[in-house]
């Protein structure tokens, strides 16, 4: 009689797992910051003063822009996989990780804001508009609940006395 591998009892979670859980106030406040990040690059970036012409993150894509969106969906993956049970290695802590890349995250947001694009419709007065600062809000947000995640984790191993 064949064996069912479907039919076999799950694998009791070892030493680098532990059972699945929900999202915790700090991640859902990490998650909400990566994707207050993701939806500023739909709004206008760059502008051109006294006028109508404007530049969303999306039209002005680049290598940075690449960047900050791997950076906030890596912190989000690394969310999914510590709500899946995963535990990091010993040095390592989840919220100490999501804090770092919140700032990055904001360094990269302060350097699109730094370099601007040199013309916008032949003009060189080129401006900031309301997306970067999103982001930048997203990025902060991003690093509140990484500090935040860290806090309550040291606090539970404080009252768990080990």
């Amino acid at each position: 009689m064949a064996v069912n591998p479907s039919a076999e009892p799950a694998a009791a979670p070892g030493p680098e797992s532990t059972p699945p859980r929900g999202l915790l106030p700090a991640e859902r406040f990490c998650v909400l910051g990566a994707g207050v990040v993701v939806a500023s690059l739909i709004l206008p970036w760059y502008d051109v003063a006294f006028s109508k012409v404007a530049e969303t993150g999306l039209e002005s894509f680049g290598f940075a822009h690449l960047a900050l969106l791997l950076t906030v969906g890596s912190a989000v993956g690394l969310i999914v996989l510590s709500m899946r049970g995963y535990l990091l290695p010993r040095p390592l802590s989840e919220g100490v990780l999501l804090a770092i890349a919140g700032s990055w995250a904001c360094v990269l947001v302060a350097y699109l804001m730094l370099d601007r694009p040199e013309q916008l419709e032949g003009s060189t007065n080129v401006g900031l508009r309301l997306g970067g600062f999103v982001a930048l809000g997203g990025a902060i947000a991003l690093i509140v609940g990484g500090l935040r995640l860290r806090r309550d984790a040291q606090i539970r191993h404080l009252r768990s006395g080990v």
